[in-house]
């Protein structure tokens, strides 16, 4: 996987930054999702390794989070981390739009993981998570509706197509949702929300380990991390 070549602009950024750090990784304290470490590695290629925090729903303040300090927010809610995701998004949604709508920048990663539940989730702007029982949201391939969204033409090289095992769970439905990649089920697995002055992203899919092809996968994941960041309003 080669370097970004962003990284030394980001890391300047990164020169002051607060005790929780101006990048946050959020997930639960029970596990990495599937036991993966793939999120932390894209977060340390895009940020660098210790510019950035990780934090847990079970023990976090959100009042303290959701300030002008943090920049940029990756909130985990797959497999394991789908039910303190959810309760965190339930109990903080009012606080999370308006530190999105001041300039905050947003990515959520939600594929669920309980076959005999489907969920549906309310985020900021009225954006809809949904998961069917029995696996019956999980795509095994998606492709981009844009392939001229920056998100698939770097830092990294990656891919258009992609398949999986499963390569997403979860899917996204809105007025305000703008679609940027489409499973074969024809569900919004990855989209975007411009909200005032800041940008909430939204995926669907499972850590990349469970998708095709690699290493384009896994840039897929800094790509996305990168442009939400970095992207012009």
């Amino acid at each position: 996987m080669k370097a970004f070549s962003g990284l030394s602009c980001i890391l300047l950024l990164a020169a002051a930054i607060p005790a929780h750090g101006q990048y946050v990784y959020v997930r639960s304290n029970v596990n990495q999702p599937w036991g993966q470490a793939t999120n932390e590695d894209a977060m340390d290629n895009v940020f660098g390794a210790g510019t950035w925090a990780t934090m847990y729903y079970e023990t976090l303040d959100a009042a303290t989070m959701l300030t002008t300090q943090t920049q940029f927010l990756f909130l985990e809610g797959g497999d394991s981390s789908y039910l303190p995701f959810a309760e965190f998004i339930n109990n903080n949604i009012n606080l999370l739009s308006v530190w999105i709508s001041n300039g905050g920048r947003l990515l959520i990663m939600s594929a669920p993981n309980d076959p005999l539940l489907g969920v549906t989730l309310t985020l900021p702007d009225n954006i809809t998570l949904s998961s069917d029982a029995f696996y019956g949201s999980a795509a095994n391939s998606a492709y981009p509706t844009d392939t001229s969204n920056p998100i698939f033409s770097g830092p990294n090289s990656t891919a258009y197509y992609f398949t999986g095992d499963f390569f997403s769970h979860g899917y996204f439905m809105g007025q305000n949702l703008a679609n940027i990649m489409q499973s074969n089920l024809n569900e919004t697995v990855l989209g975007l929300d411009v909200i005032g002055s800041g940008l909430m992203v939204v995926g669907g899919m499972t850590t990349d380990n469970f998708q095709l092809p690699q290493p384009a996968a896994h840039a897929l994941l800094e790509n996305i991390i990168y442009y939400t960041f970095n992207v012009t309003l």
